[in-house]
C-alpha cells in the first residue's frame, strides 16, 4: 500500500531522486484510477509549491516519458512558477509524445488551453497547430477552444478565437477532427448561440453532417443527442 505521509523532504531536489519518488508513489498505488493518481499530484504539487520552475519540468518531463504524461502536465498546471513559463516551443516538447485521443484531449484541457487563455501563447501559435499534418495536434488546437468557453475551467466566451480554429478545419474529414469541431461549436453555444447559428448556416455545405446535427441539438435542447423513448428499440450510436 502506498505511503501518505510525507513524499517530499528538502533534499530531494537531487536530480532524478524527486521524479524516482513520485513515480513510486504512483506505481504503488493499489487504484490505477484518475481519482488515485491526482490525490497523489495534489498532494505533492502541495509540498512543492515553492521549487523552482525547472525541477518542476524536469519532473513533469519525466513522468511523461515514464508513461504518466496527464499526471506530469497537470504538475506544471498546478505549479505557479512552471505554468507561467510555458511557451509553444515548451508545450511542443511536452506533448511530442501524444498518440491518442484521450493523451491529446488531456493535453490540450490541461495545458494548451490554458495557456493560451492566459495569453501565453499566441492566436498564431493555435492556429499553425490547427493547420498541422498531424492529426492530433490539429484535434489539440480546437479542443483548446473549450477551455475559453468552460466556467469551469474559467473561461469567459471566446467567439472569435473558436471559430477561427474551427473556419481552419472546417473540412477537415479526420473523424478524429470532425468529433472536436463538434465539441468547440457546442461549447460556444452557451456563449454566444447566435454566432453559432450563423455560422451553420454560412457554412452549411462545408460542415461533416456529425456536426450540424450534434451542434443544432445544442442549440435546440442543450444537449449533444436528443434523448430516446425508454421503449426505443434503436442502438446507440
Amino acid at each position: 500500500m502506498a505511503s501518505h505521509g510525507m513524499l517530499v523532504s528538502p533534499g530531494d531536489t537531487q536530480p532524478g531522486q524527486l521524479l524516482a519518488r513520485v513515480l513510486g508513489e504512483l506505481r504503488a498505488l493499489e487504484k490505477h484510477d484518475a481519482a488515485s493518481f491526482r490525490a497523489v499530484r495534489r498532494r505533492v504539487s502541495a509540498e512543492i509549491a515553492t521549487m523552482d520552475a525547472a525541477a518542476v519540468f524536469d519532473l513533469a518531463e519525466g513522468l511523461v516519458q515514464a508513461g504518466f504524461a496527464w499526471e506530469g502536465w497537470e504538475f506544471i498546471n498546478a505549479h505557479q512558477a512552471a505554468f507561467a513559463e510555458l511557451t509553444r516551443t515548451r508545450l511542443e516538447d511536452l506533448g511530442e509524445c501524444i498518440d491518442t485521443w484521450g493523451q491529446a484531449d488531456a493535453f490540450a484541457t490541461v495545458l494548451v488551453g490554458p495557456a493560451w487563455r492566459e495569453g501565453l501563447i499566441s492566436d498564431a501559435d493555435v492556429d499553425g497547430w490547427a493547420r498541422s499534418p498531424d492529426r492530433w495536434w490539429r484535434r489539440i488546437a480546437l479542443v483548446s477552444t473549450t477551455v475559453l468557453n468552460t466556467r469551469s475551467r474559467w473561461g469567459r466566451g471566446d467567439t472569435q478565437r473558436t471559430l477561427a480554429v474551427v473556419g481552419i478545419l472546417i473540412n477537415d474529414r479526420d473523424d478524429t477532427v470532425i468529433k472536436a469541431v463538434s465539441w468547440a461549436l457546442r461549447c460556444l453555444v452557451p456563449w454566444d448561440p447566435r454566432a453559432v447559428r450563423a455560422f451553420l448556416e454560412s457554412h452549411e455545405t462545408e460542415l461533416a453532417a456529425r456536426v450540424k446535427r450534434e451542434v443544432r441539438t445544442k442549440l435546440e435542447t442543450g444537449l449533444k443527442s436528443r434523448r430516446r423513448s425508454v421503449h426505443s428499440t434503436e442502438l446507440p450510436t
